[in-house]
């Protein structure tokens, strides 16, 4: 996996309107053969957490266009972003190589947008 906290503004920089799947191939969770598709998952998740925790991603509502405070801890915004991903239904190794991982994260560019330089929002196409 990738160590985006060293270089934290350049991998920001890099991902920004990526959908899910881009930026877990940022990230190199594709590359990480020996990890369970849940424990990838859980990276995913870390990444999440941490950016948003430094305000360089935050929730945001497609549909009406609008970024969203709701004040929840890190982790539970993720959870809510991602909620339907179909962890469940994937194989334990290797999950990133099944059809419904591509399905749903070539496609999942809802949810959150990456705040760049302060006041652009970059919202994933």
């Amino acid at each position: 996996m990738v160590e985006y906290k060293s270089d934290f503004d350049n991998f920001i920089l890099g991902i920004n309107g990526d959908t899910g799947l881009g930026i877990w191939w940022a990230l190199g969770l594709h590359n990480e053969k020996q990890m369970t598709t849940r424990k990838k998952f859980l990276k995913l998740k870390e990444f999440f957490e941490y950016s948003i925790l430094h305000n360089r991603i935050i929730e945001y509502d497609l549909k009406n266009q609008q970024a969203i405070f709701s004040g929840d801890e890190p982790g539970t915004v993720f959870d809510r972003i991602f909620a339907d991903f179909p962890l469940d239904e994937l194989p334990e190794y290797d999950g990133d190589s099944d059809n419904r991982f591509f399905a749903y994260m070539a496609v999942k560019f809802d949810g959150w947008a990456v705040l760049n330089e302060g006041t652009t929002l970059c919202i994933p196409d």
